[in-house]
């Protein structure tokens, strides 16, 4: 439930918000666009003192302070009457609100939690978080003509304090070995031997954090891309604004078979090659969207798409535990997060540039199409993840 709140109401929520906050504050594409991206940059780079902290500490306490400054930023964003304060808000507050109850933060959770039927909590957990993006996508379309972008944004922070700050602080709990219970001493002991726990210091030094992180950087670029300027795109191509957010809506219930079926089977096939597969499958869906003359083509778009981006971020948490196990699970995946926010700031910006230099997103999204094929590409060179078993007496490093 809070997943769906989370993003629903920020990455999913600002595409709607680009040509209505644009035309209130006499912005063009470039500049919005930079609000946006400097707030995910700001969240990528948190992401490393709240991995760690995640780690250590547990994420009940870090979710529940960000969904109260999540809804209070909506608040004061309902209230911005000049377009620095509009900025200024979204920035700092969404950016450090993303950083406390995003993915990375609910992923570490899931990590920790789970070993065996780890892919099909992720599963569960991303399928239900899918329904953001078919709830508030229509959803913001329907009331903006209605009640205006500030009353809605005042309905959306109420959502965050009713809802999402309750859930996380009374409910949200940390996994058996946050109390250094038996059983998970023992677990972890075994996974040892197995050679799966990896330092963070220890993950840097390995060619696949490398590889992989550039691709899921690449990749990301192209989505951030899509999410905050397909509805303009659509807008911008002659299609009504509200059948705009409901077709990127639709992208969220396409993805809902990829999140339960691909996740499902990634614990009978390589999630490492389901995901360079999807990244593919994302680049042909892009190729639809540009040349698309009409409705259908959209559609496929929406169900390539759709399907490929629903099932891409838990096979990534998949593929890095894979990798590196659930040691420092957080503080890994927060270092891999500094060029991924580095590329998801860079692309809204770079998108926005080219529509204020071109009057069109062609050649934007045709980048984004061959990034994400150069992602699924490198995904295919990294080198399997190995679990290695020592000989009696050998001591592991680390351990």
């Amino acid at each position: 439930m809070t997943t769906i709140l989370s993003y629903g109401t920020t990455q999913y929520l600002f595409g709607t918000l680009i040509v209505p906050v644009s035309d209130t504050f006499h912005w063009n594409r470039a500049s919005i666009s930079s609000v946006y991206a400097v707030s995910l940059l700001l969240a990528g780079l948190l992401g490393v003192p709240v991995g760690y902290l995640v780690d250590r500490y547990g994420a009940r306490l870090l979710m529940t302070l960000g969904s109260l400054l999540g809804g209070l930023t909506l608040f004061g964003l309902a209230s911005a009457h000049a377009a620095w304060q509009f900025a200024l808000l979204w920035v700092g507050g969404m950016g450090i609100a993303m950083a406390l109850f995003l993915y990375p933060v609910t992923f570490t959770v899931i990590t920790t939690w789970f070993e065996q039927g780890r892919g099909k909590a992720f599963a569960v957990l991303t399928f239900l978080g899918g329904l953001a993006s078919p709830i508030f996508f229509p959803l913001a379309g329907a009331l903006l003509p209605i009640m205006g972008w500030r009353s809605m944004l005042l309905l959306f922070g109420g959502l965050h304090l009713v809802i999402a700050v309750p859930l996380h602080g009374l409910l949200l709990r940390r996994a058996p070995g946050g109390e250094g219970t038996r059983t998970l001493h023992e677990h972890q002991e075994r996974s040892l031997l197995r050679g799966e726990e990896v330092t963070a210091r220890q993950a840097l030094r390995q060619r696949p954090f490398w590889t992989l992180t550039i691709s899921f950087a690449i990749a990301m670029l192209g989505n951030t891309v899509l999410f905050t300027h397909q509805i303009a795109h659509l807008i911008h191509r002659g299609y009504d604004p509200v059948l705009a957010a409901t077709l990127a809506g639709g992208l969220g219930l396409a993805s809902l078979p990829g999140r339960v079926g691909l996740n499902l089977l990634s614990e009978r096939v390589s999630p490492r090659v389901l995901l360079g597969l999807c990244h593919v499958v994302q680049a042909l869906g892009v190729v639809f969207l540009i040349l698309a003359p009409s409705i259908p083509w959209l559609l496929v778009y929406v169900l390539l798409y759709g399907a490929a981006f629903g099932a891409i971020s838990p096979l990534k948490a998949s593929v890095v535990a894979d990798y590196f196990g659930k040691k420092a699970y957080g503080a890994i995946t927060a270092l891999q997060g500094l060029p991924i926010a580095l590329c998801t700031a860079a692309g809204p910006l770079a998108a926005g540039w080219l529509y204020d230099l071109l009057g069109r997103y062609d050649l934007a999204f045709w980048l984004c199409a061959g990034g994400f094929l150069l992602a699924g590409i490198g995904i295919a060179l990294t080198p399997p993840a190995r679990q290695r078993r020592p000989v009696a007496g050998e001591r592991l490093e680390g351990a």
